[in-house]
């Protein structure tokens, strides 16, 4: 298990039980002190958690949602409904294809899916998707150029704008804070989101990954509008009203079974 498939099973196991002795995770993760005391130092710097004597606890920052952009936090939230989301959306990947795939917590989780496929090319400005893909894969991954935003494991701003003058994809696999009718894929981080507009200029097909948590809420700025989408896959959890709406808006609506 590498360090960060080892701090997200933290991060879940205290979501589970709020508080945990350094002495059980050593035992649940079969990893040696040391291990498990540089995994709660660094998921402690990135404010997911509380170290106290002899364990740690989950930070008030977790409990509440606070923090969007953090890639801990949000690797741990609604993880089943991802998994699902994730497997319907490899449906959409075929072999000899370029995609493109942002930097989400969402998006991750739809490279165990296509791992049996060959030929693949992988655009992606997320760093935990490039090491997952490359530890899961043979596939040619391109990373693109920019600047690491703390914390969130995204390279953003237009750096790269030269190198994706020379890359076009299929499709482009994209999440965001919120989804609406009105305003399309809405997000946090200004720069981050001027690339994401590049990537799906840059796609044939565009394919939105939004859990139901996330359906009907607009954030800070919209990045993709909803007459540019042409696949959203959210899960089950889906009010049959909104899902109705969203098929007569034209949008092809897949909800993943989990």
């Amino acid at each position: 298990m590498i360090n960060v498939d080892r701090r997200k099973k933290i991060l879940e196991i205290l979501e589970k039980e709020t508080r945990v002795s350094t002495t059980d995770l050593q035992t649940s993760l079969g990893v040696t002190g040391a291990t498990i005391r540089s995994d709660l130092r660094d998921l402690e710097r990135e404010g997911a958690i509380v170290r106290f004597h002899g364990g740690a606890r989950i930070s008030d920052s977790v409990k509440q949602s606070s923090n969007p952009e953090n890639y801990m936090l949000r690797s741990v939230m609604c993880v089943a409904e991802k998994q699902a989301i994730g497997r319907e959306a490899a449906k959409f990947v075929h072999e000899g294809e370029t995609i493109f795939i942002d930097a989400s917590s969402t998006t991750y989780h739809m490279i165990p899916y296509i791992n049996n496929l060959e030929n693949i090319t992988i655009v992606t400005n997320g760093i935990h998707t490039a090491m997952e893909i490359q530890r899961n894969s043979n596939f040619r991954t391109v990373l693109v150029g920019g600047v690491l935003r703390p914390h969130s494991g995204a390279i953003e701003g237009l750096l790269c704008e030269e190198m994706l003058r020379r890359i076009s994809g299929d499709s482009y696999f994209v999440s965001g804070n919120g989804f609406s009718l009105t305003s399309g894929l809405t997000g946090h981080n200004f720069y981050e989101l001027e690339l994401k507009k590049r990537f799906a200029e840059k796609c044939k097909r565009i394919v939105a990954l939004v859990d139901s948590t996330k359906l009907e809420q607009d954030s800070t700025s919209s990045f993709i509008p909803a007459e540019r989408i042409d696949v959203l896959i959210t899960d089950e959890r889906i009010d049959p009203k909104l899902a109705q709406e969203i098929r007569d808006f034209g949008i092809d609506l897949v909800i993943a079974p989990m």
